[in-house]
């Protein structure tokens, strides 16, 4: 297995703002890197901010603005560092290197693209969303899933008209699982060309998986795994899979969802 050799590059924050209870946006400033090399699906590693720790922390790419050099991450405070990620202001600058992983740059083929995200995963759909929008042949959609209307992030989609909204509690929009909002839409669909790419929790992408294969639908999944260094050497990242062992920094974090072996991650 060979490893991809990164160059670790500063970014200089250019904001750092609250968009819901603890979930924060993160604009830098990405300098000598290019961000119109960056692909949906890929991550960058920051870092650490916690003096105490020397794990990389990677976080997935939500939005590139390649006309300033700025790219977007969304992140959730959930310890030290994460806090300290949310106190730096504008100007501070901080390490980071990529983009690392396999992003995917889905196909024309499709006549409609269905990103489906849960919870923090709708954060790396935002990008795909951007990029499929940004062509007027292509549609698309997409489904989020939350507990309530409390959890939802205000992302400032392309065409807010193609957003359906799932909550668990019934708050705003269909009342359930996103899954199960999934599921009405695909027997609605007549079972038309559609790719499906799904980012949430485990159980959530595994249910939509095994929708996609029932009905004979492409589908990727993204998949989120505690990573030591992002680039494929620790092997700290790895899953099984169909085609074998696969480090998920390095031959993903984008797969095609049969291959994924659920029951051993």
């Amino acid at each position: 297995m060979t490893e991809k050799k990164i160059d670790v590059n500063w970014a200089g924050v250019v904001s750092n703002q609250r968009l819901a209870k603890d979930i924060w946006e993160i604009v830098l400033d990405a300098g000598e890197v290019e961000v119109i090399d960056f692909n949906p699906g890929q991550f960058v590693c920051l870092e650490p901010l916690e003096k105490s720790s020397a794990m990389a922390r990677p976080f997935s790419i939500s939005r590139i603005n390649a006309l300033d050099n700025y790219f977007s991450l969304i992140y959730k405070v959930v310890g030290l560092n994460t806090k300290l990620l949310s106190l730096l202001s504008k100007g501070a600058k901080i390490k980071f290197w990529g983009p690392l992983g396999n992003g995917l740059l889905p196909p024309l083929i499709y006549a409609e693209n269905w990103l489906i995200g849960g919870g923090l995963g709708i954060a790396p759909l935002r990008f795909f969303e951007r990029l499929i929008s940004g062509n007027p042949d292509r549609i698309a959609k997409v489904f989020y899933g939350a507990k309530s209307k409390d959890d939802i992030i205000q992302l400032g989609w392309r065409k807010e008209e193609l957003l359906e909204v799932a909550t668990e509690d019934g708050s705003v929009g269909y009342h359930g699982l996103v899954t199960d909002l999934l599921n009405q839409k695909i027997l609605e669909s007549h079972f038309q060309e559609i790719l499906v790419i799904t980012c949430g929790p485990k159980p959530m992408m595994k249910q939509v998986a095994e929708l996609c294969t029932a009905s004979k639908i492409d589908c990727y999944v993204i998949l989120e795994r505690i990573m030591a260094c992002g680039i494929g050497a620790c092997l700290g990242c790895s899953i099984k899979t169909t085609k074998g062992m696969k480090r998920v920094c390095h031959d993903g974090p984008v797969f095609k969802a049969e291959e994924v072996i659920w029951d051993e991650i």
